[in-house]
């Protein structure tokens, strides 16, 4: 018998091509800190009236990234912290709809811990995870589900 022939899979196992090192590895902390200050300036914007649709999304998206790589096992934060950043970020996109793009002082911290975890878990997590959370970030927001927790 030949030696050569191929192996069968067994059930819900995929042939996957092997990770590349840059796949394995943390994202550059450049790339890092730059995602990172974009988000903090949207806060700050928020945080004196100027904020708008754009930046908002980008706070929900940093919101639900942390969530995702947080069930991939990077960082930990109570449910409640996502519970209670995902209700100012509600509160500013009612406001919006009279052009309030506004996020109060005094609800900026829970913004600001989720965006510091979403700097760790960047700065640790492989980037095939953050792919994998990206890419669960999208089928969320294709869905008709009201949050991902």
């Amino acid at each position: 018998m030949s030696q050569n022939r191929k192996k069968r899979l067994a059930v819900g196992q995929s042939r996957r091509k092997p990770l590349s090192k840059t796949m394995l590895l943390p994202l550059p902390a450049i790339s890092v800190r730059e995602l990172v200050l974009h988000h903090h300036l949207a806060l700050a914007a928020f945080r004196v009236g100027k904020g708008n649709g754009g930046l908002l999304v980008e706070l929900v998206k940093a919101l639900y990234m942390a969530w995702y790589l947080q069930e991939d096992g990077f960082g930990a934060a109570e449910h409640e912290l996502y519970l209670e950043a995902e209700r100012i970020l509600d509160a500013a996109s009612r406001n919006a709809s009279d052009d309030i793009w506004l996020i109060e002082v005094a609800d900026c911290p829970s913004i600001t811990r989720i965006l510091d975890l979403y700097e760790q878990q960047l700065s640790s997590a492989p980037v095939y995870v953050v792919n994998e959370a990206r890419a669960r970030l999208r089928r969320f927001g294709e869905s008709d589900k009201r949050s991902p927790w």
